[in-house]
């Protein structure tokens, strides 16, 4: 189900999906000022960033959901891919 949720998707907006399957961001301008206040929204998320990483134990192949949240701060926007994939070609990184 999620693998035919992202193939539509990128027959949508391509560049849309590939941020939002990462964990990223996607701004869209059309016009100077749109570009100018984007870049510093995203300038004022730098400072505020921080690198989760995980390894599973026992990965098998296919996709596998995740989430990542704050229990103790409440409000807090919280922005991560909402997933990874696991091949059969061999252990993961």
């Amino acid at each position: 189900m999620a693998a035919i949720a992202m193939r539509n998707a990128l027959r949508q907006n391509v560049p849309e999906t590939v941020a939002k399957v990462s964990g990223g961001e996607y701004f869209k301008f059309s016009d100077e000022k749109g570009l100018q206040r984007d870049l510093q929204r995203l300038s004022n998320h730098i400072s505020n960033r921080y690198m989760l990483s995980f390894h599973p134990q026992s990965p098998h192949v296919g996709f596998h959901t995740i989430g990542v949240s704050l229990k103790e701060y409440k409000g807090v926007k919280v922005q991560a891919r909402n997933g990874y994939w696991v091949d059969g070609d061999g252990p993961t990184p």
